[in-house]
């Protein structure tokens, strides 16, 4: 199963979910997908939607998943890694109105250059990502809060 959560946001995300759409109406992607849709304005044909669920249906569907799909947001994120899940992250742009920035493509960055997760840059790219993280080991970061804490400063330190 093939678990999807984009978050809160109030902002929609009609790309991510009309490519998943396309690609399980074209046999290319054949396992049951659960998505938790939030504001987007795209109603799939395909696979079981909901707006929003509970932090316990959630931790359900991930610990069910062999696979998420992510929007970039550090929670969801980390809550794969800490669970050692393959994470697809499709972070959201500001260019088709998805976030007011672009930070969740430089988040995404982050993690993808700790070959912690399978980043999609481009939304065309999902099938073949989708192919890849199937084969693909992951290095699963382990969490000490205080070198998090200090990671994010400096961080935000270069800003």
């Amino acid at each position: 199963m093939i678990f999807v959560t984009v978050g809160t946001q109030k902002f929609p995300f009609d790309r991510l979910f009309k490519e998943l759409d396309l690609l399980v109406s074209e046999g290319i992607i054949q396992e049951e997908i659960i998505a938790q849709i939030g504001y987007t304005n795209y109603k799939p044909n395909h696979y079981k939607t909901f707006k929003f669920l509970s932090e316990a249906e959630i931790e359900r569907y991930i610990n069910s998943a062999q696979v998420i799909i992510t929007h970039a947001g550090t929670s969801s994120i980390i809550t794969c890694m800490k669970k050692k899940k393959k994470t697809l992250v499709v972070p959201r742009l500001s260019k088709y109105h998805e976030h007011v920035d672009d930070h969740q493509l430089e988040i995404a960055g982050l993690f993808e250059a700790k070959n912690a997760v399978e980043l999609v840059r481009d939304i065309k790219q999902l099938k073949e990502k989708l192919k890849i993280i199937k084969e693909k080991d992951y290095d699963y970061l382990t969490f000490n809060n205080e070198e998090l804490l200090n990671s994010i400063s400096e961080y935000i330190s270069t800003i």
